[in-house]
């Protein structure tokens, strides 16, 4: 009967095992971390604009499910009210006085982000919209209670001024359109000949 000397078993059990390393003698590589869109977050969660014109700049941050933020991330930006702020690549403007909220988008995720106007001069008492090719300029306006708003044509195309309420101007290519506002609130208008041209008179 043959003996076995300890140190050969050993190496053969070793050998057998592999000694946790990969087949080609390596270790097994570590998975990289594919990082993915969690969360948007805004970096005021609200903001109060004091005059007509006034701005603020909002940035919106996309992070991975890490907390990490992410570059190269397209972000949309919308506004709940234009008649009161308007909002462009996280540059919001004041319009009127009011509320409204600022939404940025980036796929299916989204924040939010309250923007208040409160303007300390009172509105003005007259204000002039021009009539042009398929678009009312400015879109939205600002008066004070008892106020006038003039729309003047310019452009070669005809269009009119038609509110929700009924009342509305001529069709036409030229001329002008007054309306005094007796009440507060907020007006939208259009242009019945071509959808889309809108505007909005908000009266304080």
């Amino acid at each position: 009967m043959k003996d076995f000397h300890p140190i050969a078993v050993l190496l053969i059990g070793l050998t057998a095992c592999g000694g946790g390393t990969s087949p080609s003698g390596g270790t097994t590589p570590t998975q990289p971390v594919i990082s993915v869109p969690t969360s948007i977050t805004i970096s005021l969660s609200s903001v109060t604009l004091t005059s007509p014109g006034a701005v603020a700049s909002l940035t919106a941050t996309v992070n991975d499910q890490s907390g990490t933020p992410m570059s190269n991330q397209t972000v949309t930006w919308t506004s709940s009210n234009e008649g009161v702020a308007t909002v462009s690549g996280g540059t919001v403007t004041a319009v009127a006085n009011g509320s409204a909220t600022v939404t940025a988008l980036s796929g299916s995720l989204s924040a939010q982000a309250l923007v208040k106007v409160e303007s300390s001069s009172p509105p003005p008492s007259a204000a002039n919209v021009t009539v042009n090719d398929n678009v009312f300029t400015p879109s939205a306006t600002t008066i004070a209670l008892g106020g006038q708003v003039t729309w003047t044509w310019s452009g070669s195309q005809p269009h009119n001024v038609t509110f929700q309420s009924g009342e509305s101007s001529a069709t036409q290519s030229s001329g002008t359109f007054s309306r005094t506002f007796t009440a507060a609130g907020s007006f939208s208008y259009q242009c019945t000949v071509h959808s889309g041209m809108q505007g909005s008179v908000s009266v304080d």
